[in-house]
This record gives structure tokens, C-alpha cells and sequence, in this order.
């Protein structure tokens, strides 16, 4: 699929979202800076989202402290971002407005 100008990238960030900034990731094995902004952050939203989500059916979601704890660790442990974990929490925006 085929993007222009601001969506240039959109392939690659969706692509790499399973990286890890350890290089313990896939499908390229990644690490750190080879990981772009975008792709950090899609990753993060991305877990958040598998963790919480309560449209699947093979599992409950899970409380939003508790997906936080998780990525909490995934960042002390050098997976994630540990800036952008706690601007996502911070913004709110993973709150649900219902």
C-alpha cells in the first residue's frame, strides 16, 4: 500500500510496531534508535490496547493500572520508551469516554 507526503511512512511504522528498543523484538530485530518516534509509540498504544480491549473473546480486558503496570515494566526492563509511557499516561487519552 502505497502512502504520499505526511503518510509516507505509515507502512513502516505499522510494520515495525512489534520492535522492541532492546532489539529483542520483530521482525527485524530492531534496537534503540533504529526504532523511529512513531513506531515507539504505536508499539506502546498498540500493547495498551491488546491489554484492555473488552471486545476479545479469549480474554477479559484488564483494568487500566494494570496494563500500565505492564508497561511500566516493559520500560524499566528496556523495552519501551519510558518517556512516552508516562506522557501517554499522563495525556489521558487512553481513558474511555462512554
Amino acid at each position: 500500500m502505497g502512502y504520499t507526503d505526511e503518510y509516507a511512512h505509515v507502512s513502516e511504522w505499522a510494520g515495525n510496531h512489534h520492535e522492541y528498543l532492546d532489539g529483542s523484538g520483530y521482525p527485524k530485530g530492531l534496537k534503540g534508535d533504529e526504532i523511529s518516534w512513531e513506531t515507539r509509540l504505536l508499539t506502546i498504544l498498540d500493547i495498551y490496547d491488546s491489554l484492555t480491549a473488552d471486545d476479545r473473546p479469549y480474554k477479559p480486558a484488564m483494568a487500566s493500572e494494570k496494563a500500565f503496570s505492564i508497561l511500566r515494566q516493559m520500560a524499566a526492563e528496556g523495552k519501551l520508551d519510558v518517556k512516552l509511557v508516562e506522557q501517554f499516561y499522563v495525556s489521558g487519552a487512553w481513558k474511555n469516554e462512554k
